[in-house]
C-alpha cells in the first residue's frame, strides 16, 4: 500500500475555488417575477441565454419560484469543472440542476438535485416532463436517461491528486442549490488538526494525524481520507472516507462524527 498526505490549505483552497464557480444567478438564488413575453427556451443553453437577458417565460415548472414547485435551474455547475486539476466532464455530457424553493420567516430555503445526463437530452421539453412526478423536496425531479450517480460522467488521469478533487468536487455539487435549512455540507470546515476552541468527546481513539491522506492499495482500489470540523449544531469532527475502486470517479462514501462537544459540568449555586 501507498500513501500520500495533502497539505490542508491545498484542500482548503480548492474549496473556496469551487464554491466560487458553483453560484446560482440571483433570480433563481431569491426567486421574483420575470417577463411573460419572452419566447419559450427549447434547451438548457437557451434557457441560460434569457436569463441572462432578464426575461423568461412562465411555463409551468420553469420559472423560479418560492411555493415548493420544482424549477429547472440555468447554472451550468460544469463550468467548475474546468479549472479543476485531474478530472473532467465526459464529453458529450452536461450537468443539469432542478431547485426547490420556499419561503419562510422572510427567509427562502431550498433543496436541490443535479442530475448528469447526454446533451442530446438537455432539451428544456425533456427536463420539464420529470417535473410532472416531483413531488415535495424529498421528491426531486429524475429526467429519464439521466444516470443516478452523476460521477459516472466524470472522468480523469485516475491519479492520486484527482481522487482527492473528486471527493471535493461531489459533495460541492451535492450541496450546490442548497439554501438555508437545507444546507449540509456548507456548515463543514475542512481541517488538518485538532480545533482546540472546544472541548471534544471523543467516540474513537483520536486519530494520530488529520492530514488529508490518499491511500493505493494492491489491488488498485483507492481511498481518500480527511476531516472536518461542523460548525453549526450538532458541532463536531467528523471523519470523511470515500472508498474508489481505481478505474473511475463513483466513491462508497463514509462521513462518520468522531467527536462531539463536551458537556461542560455547572457548579451548583448555594
Amino acid at each position: 500500500m501507498s500513501s500520500q498526505q495533502f497539505p490542508i490549505n491545498s484542500l482548503q483552497a480548492l474549496r473556496r475555488s469551487l464554491k466560487q464557480q458553483l453560484v446560482l444567478p440571483a433570480c433563481e438564488h431569491a426567486p421574483s417575477v420575470t417577463d411573460e413575453n419572452m419566447p419559450e427556451p427549447d434547451s438548457l443553453a437557451s434557457l441560460s441565454n434569457l436569463f441572462r437577458k432578464g426575461g423568461f417565460n412562465h411555463t409551468e415548472g420553469s420559472t423560479p419560484n418560492t411555493n415548493g414547485r420544482w424549477f429547472i435551474s440555468t447554472a451550468d455547475a460544469s463550468v467548475a469543472l474546468k479549472r479543476l486539476p485531474g478530472i473532467a466532464l465526459k464529453p458529450n455530457y452536461c450537468l443539469v440542476t432542478y431547485l426547490y424553493r420556499i419561503r419562510r420567516a422572510n427567509t427562502n430555503h431550498g433543496g436541490a438535485v443535479t442530475w448528469a445526463m447526454v446533451n442530446q437530452l438537455s432539451t428544456t421539453s425533456h427536463l420539464e416532463a420529470a417535473l410532472t412526478q416531483a413531488g415535495d423536496h424529498n421528491t426531486p425531479p429524475y429526467p429519464e436517461g439521466a444516470l443516478r450517480n452523476y460521477m459516472n460522467a466524470i472522468t480523469g488521469n485516475l491519479t492520486t491528486t484527482s481522487f482527492l478533487v473528486a471527493s471535493i468536487f461531489q459533495r460541492e455539487l451535492q450541496e450546490f442549490g442548497r439554501c438555508g435549512r437545507f444546507h449540509r455540507w456548507q456548515h463543514h470546515r475542512l481541517i488538518g488538526t485538532i480545533p482546540h476552541q472546544r472541548h471534544w468527546q471523543w467516540r474513537m481513539e483520536v486519530p494520530a494525524t488529520l492530514t488529508p491522506t490518499v491511500r493505493t492499495l494492491p489491488n488498485g482500489s483507492v481511498t481518500v481520507e480527511f476531516y472536518t470540523c461542523r460548525i453549526m449544531p450538532p458541532i463536531g469532527i467528523f471523519r470523511h472516507v470515500d472508498r474508489y475502486q481505481g478505474n473511475n470517479y463513483v466513491a462508497r462514501s463514509s462521513n462518520q462524527a468522531i467527536a462531539s462537544v463536551a458537556k461542560q459540568k455547572t457548579s451548583q449555586l448555594v
